[in-house]
């Protein structure tokens, strides 16, 4: 994948999205999916948006860690690839709840930011809760990610709750 054309415009934001498949995760890239949750979030915002802060300190000593206990925290849940083409370039993670469908992770790779990749995720999801009968999508944003919460509140989500680190979202479908 050259990413170069992406981001000079030789390749229109609309055939990305065309060319964009969300996959189910099995069990034996469960791993392989943890390490890119990590990587993409460990290049967002210099690494402030992972739960314990600073990326360049403190990221080779809790690698493994985290990656283990995603294992934990997703367990039973759905996970998903974005792929353009074969290249992962996006993951998100869902939880059902009794009325809602609840969003426990999403992430985009760094290189394919602002290509409209965490749009058209909320939307598969958004889509995905329909079929499944929910009346909301929920979502928890740390608060020092300010980026995704301007996504967030873009597609409509309003602020639920406020906790200590973070912010609980919600919108209707």
């Amino acid at each position: 994948m050259d990413i170069k054309k992406f981001q000079k415009g030789a390749i229109a934001l609309k055939d990305i999205r065309r060319s964009l498949l969300v996959k189910p995760v099995r069990k034996s890239e469960h791993l392989s999916f943890n390490w890119r949750e990590f990587s993409f979030f460990n290049n967002s915002e210099h690494g402030s948006v992972l739960f314990f802060g600073s990326s360049r300190s403190l990221a080779p000593l809790a690698f493994l860690p985290y990656i283990l206990s995603l294992e934990l925290i997703f367990f039973r849940r759905k996970r998903y690839f974005v792929k353009l083409k074969q290249q992962a370039v996006g993951l998100f993670v869902l939880r059902e709840k009794h009325d809602a469908l609840y969003i426990s992770s999403l992430a985009v790779a760094p290189e394919f930011r602002r290509f409209g990749i965490a749009t058209y995720i909320l939307s598969y999801a958004e889509k995905l809760a329909r079929r499944l009968g929910k009346q909301r999508l929920e979502l928890s944003v740390l608060k020092l990610n300010t980026a995704a919460q301007r996504v967030y509140r873009k597609f409509g989500f309003m602020k639920k709750e406020e906790k200590k680190w973070s912010y609980v979202l919600s919108r209707k479908i």
